[in-house]
């Protein structure tokens, strides 16, 4: 008896729907996307802050079978993003399934499958495993005595009010990350006082925004060269800012840059002070930004470096003891990277979790594979995200790869794939030396790091040279089972690169 379907995809932001377009366009394949929300769009969806918009050139922010010609901006904001993110879905509807939050995701060695368990009781059985859980999706609550009893309202900046009003409001934003970026000028005109808690100063370099005019928009669309050689020509100038987040002395020049414009832009030298970063730049994130620095200097608009001592039911109160009175207050204080919730959810082979097998460190080959979790892929998992361009060329690589491995299932015959120990160790102990002298471990706190101080999030490389190194699937790094027995039979039978035979019901996912 085979399972209903041969393959089963957790999550409808970009990573789940690249990964369920390619499915449908090889035919022949049952797939489907579970999603727990009652719309798709992953990140896009659940952050509506305002002036919330992306900071990768527009043009990078689309799939490549889904070009969209018509970018109102060269930094699009939420509204086109997600809605771009809805046409993407249309052809997939048919596949999706919406309100349907997964409880647990377990692999049955004896039938060689996997058993997926829904909030509303239902399990599923597919042979094929994608999850795209997504980084950015548990906010960070910071530990501050005194939070629970503040009686305005208080929310992380993700579950930002659909219709929250801060006219006349006294408004307060901890934080000064990517969130907090964007959020800052654009409520400072309309709050009667806003309070920004920094608690490390970012390095803001300027983001260039415009709109793209009517004439540009026409040749976009009707010159799909054009529009491709500008694709590429953005791609390269974001590939080649990267090198200098390997060899953290190449950012010293551009140090100097981001410095002499905040001496031009910030003209109060006591908040150009707070305001001036001290890790190498990169450490962190690289915030992006026309106009953070000058909402700051607005009269109504204050940046507090005093730590916070407790919170009240009205206000904050900083170390020495000052009050700072508030009606609204904002979290916007990341989000728990290493703690994904459904980790734990996911059961591979002898009842190892997802959770237990990242208890020391968070690693996948080529951030997809995990050892001891056969038949499953991991889209946007460690170490595969950017510091410098778009995530989305990463997602299209990983992609692209494990179509690959299911090729190799369907051509070898094989019911299960997984990633040997071996490769999945070389492929750990690779991460950890090559990240050990960029940027990222040069000695600030991130959440690009572990709690151990392994860079767990970024690829430490070009994007191009992890196209190059998906562009193929290797065997020789991954067991391909073809038998059908029980797994106490303790018997292993690996690719030979010719089909073998089996007397059990094989699944074989057809790829053209």
């Amino acid at each position: 008896m085979t399972p209903t379907w041969d393959a089963i995809i957790i999550g409808s932001g970009f990573s789940g729907l690249a990964m369920a377009e390619q499915l449908r366009r090889a035919g022949k394949v049952r797939f489907l996307i579970l999603e727990r929300d009652l719309q798709v769009g992953g990140t896009w969806r659940d952050n509506r802050y305002p002036g919330c918009a992306c900071d990768v050139p527009s043009h990078l922010y689309s799939l490549s079978f889904a070009p969209k010609t018509n970018w109102q901006r060269r930094y699009a904001r939420h509204d086109e993003i997600w809605n771009y993110l809805d046409d993407v879905s249309r052809p997939l509807r048919p596949h999706l399934r919406l309100g349907n939050a997964v409880t647990a995701a377990r692999f049955n060695e004896q039938r060689q499958c996997w058993q997926i368990s829904l909030q509303s009781g239902e399990v599923l059985e597919s042979r094929l495993l994608m999850a795209g859980l997504g980084p950015l999706n548990r906010p960070l609550i910071p530990d501050i005595p005194g939070l629970e009893t503040f009686s305005g309202p208080c929310f992380h900046s993700m579950n930002w009010p659909k219709d929250l009003s801060l006219t006349g409001k006294r408004v307060t934003v901890i934080g000064t990350g990517a969130s907090a970026i964007q959020i800052v000028p654009a409520i400072a005109d309309t709050v009667s006082h806003l309070t920004v808690f920094q608690r490390t100063a970012p390095w803001v370099v300027g983001k260039g925004d415009h709109p793209y005019s009517t004439w540009a928009q026409r040749c976009f669309r009707i010159l799909p060269g054009w529009r491709w050689l500008y694709r590429a020509w953005r791609y390269a100038a974001q590939e080649t800012r990267g090198i200098a987040f390997l060899w953290p002395t190449l950012m010293h020049p551009v140090e100097a840059l981001a410095l002499r414009a905040l001496r031009q832009r910030v003209r109060d030298p006591e908040l150009r002070q707070k305001l001036t970063p001290q890790g190498t730049m990169g450490c962190k994130r690289i915030m992006l930004s026309d106009d953070y620095y000058e909402a700051l200097q607005r009269p109504n608009v204050a940046l507090v470096t005093e730590g916070i001592a407790r919170i009240t039911p009205t206000g904050i109160i900083t170390r020495s003891g000052k009050t700072h009175p508030v009606d609204v207050l904002v979290l916007a204080t990341g989000f728990r990277h290493a703690q994904t919730p459904e980790t734990p959810l996911i059961q591979g082979r002898a009842g190892l979790t997802l959770q237990a097998a990242w208890a020391v460190r968070r690693a996948a080959y080529l951030g997809s594979a995990v050892a001891g979790f056969p038949n499953f892929f991991l889209l946007a998992g460690p170490n595969s995200g950017l510091g410098h361009n778009s995530i989305l060329f990463m997602i299209e690589a990983q992609v692209h790869w494990i179509m690959q491995a299911i090729k190799a299932m369907q051509k070898n015959g094989a019911r299960t794939i997984s990633v040997s120990h071996a490769s999945y160790q070389r492929a750990l102990e690779e991460m950890a030396q090559r990240s050990r002298h960029t940027v990222w471990q040069s000695g600030c706190q991130s959440w690009y790091l572990d709690e151990h101080g392994h860079n767990t999030a970024i690829w430490p490389g070009l994007s191009a040279e992890f196209w190059l190194r998906t562009r193929r699937f290797n065997r020789r790094d991954f067991i391909l089972e073809h038998h059908d027995i029980h797994p106490t039979q303790q018997v292993e039978r690996h690719d030979t690169g010719s089909p073998a035979a089996s007397t059990g019901h094989q699944c074989r996912i057809p790829v053209a």
